[in-house]
């Protein structure tokens, strides 16, 4: 599935995504601006609104990141195995 996701590296926090949006799908968790896949409803008005482009971003993955996953993000993971997040939790057998 294709999500939509906001780019740890780029966004600087400014909230402009989350009041863009109209389905209440981004919200801030630890500092970063997170998409809730199960809400979006790929408007775009986050994308119109972030001055630096970091909502303009779409990852490939077998099933959605939480926005609590993608809050411990330092940049966009490349995809997200069935039943582990490779590298995003060093310690875990998840």
């Amino acid at each position: 599935m294709r999500q939509h996701v906001t780019d740890p590296e780029s966004c600087i926090q400014c909230s402009a995504c989350e009041m863009a949006c109209r389905q209440a799908a981004i919200q801030a968790y630890a500092g970063r601006f997170c998409i809730d896949a199960s809400l979006c409803n790929e408007c775009g008005k986050c994308i119109e609104e972030c001055p630096t482009g970091a909502a303009a971003c779409y990852i490939e993955t077998e099933t959605p990141f939480t926005q609590q996953e993608q809050a411990l993000w330092q940049a966009i993971p490349r995809e997200k195995e069935s039943d582990s997040i490779s590298g995003l939790f060093p310690d875990s057998n998840a």
